[in-house]
């Protein structure tokens, strides 16, 4: 009766038999793969026991040849010397140079009157440049095909070789 029993517990779809068989394969290579590392652990261990009885013996003298004796001395002379590499070379500080942002006579700064009139007259100066220069830099935007800005921004780089420009004149 408890056969019959057993019997009717038992697992009988195809699929869940497949999965089961799977799972018992990989459990056993599971366990397969432990027993060799174990072993092969065990076997170590032995051949290092086995190296170290045998290392214990007397050691036999050998000559030291004058070859050997230099080859030595220069491998601790290589060792002393660090190399020098990409990584551990020196780079020498760059040149620190002052900063101009707070110059004031770069800037301009009108601080008196003679000061102001003289940046009233680069000023005009520029404008009669500009309004000068409206023609050429129209015909810069249609023959190049710049924009606006790009143009501006060459008329500006003209203006700053010009000779017209105060900042260009020998005082």
């Amino acid at each position: 009766n408890a056969a019959a029993e057993d019997a009717s517990w038992a697992e009988t779809d195809k699929v869940m038999l497949k999965k089961m068989a799977r799972k018992e394969e990989i459990a056993a290579k599971a366990d397969a793969k432990l027993v060799a590392k174990t072993e092969a652990r065990e076997l170590g261990k032995l051949e290092e026991e086995a190296n170290s009885k045998l290392g214990k013996g007397k050691k036999a003298v050998s000559k030291v040849t004058q070859a050997e004796i230099a080859r030595r001395q220069a491998l601790m002379a290589a060792v002393v010397k660090p190399k020098i590499t990409k990584k551990t070379a020196v780079v020498p500080q760059p040149r620190i140079e002052p900063n101009t942002n707070r110059d004031q006579s770069v800037l301009g700064d009108a601080s008196g009157i003679d000061s102001a009139l003289a940046q009233l007259g680069a000023a005009a100066a520029k404008k009669k440049i500009l309004n000068n220069d409206i023609s050429a830099i129209k015909g810069i935007m249609a023959e190049s095909g710049l924009s606006m800005s790009q143009a501006q921004e060459r008329h500006r780089k003209l203006w700053e070789r010009s000779p017209d420009n105060p900042r260009n004149q020998k005082k």
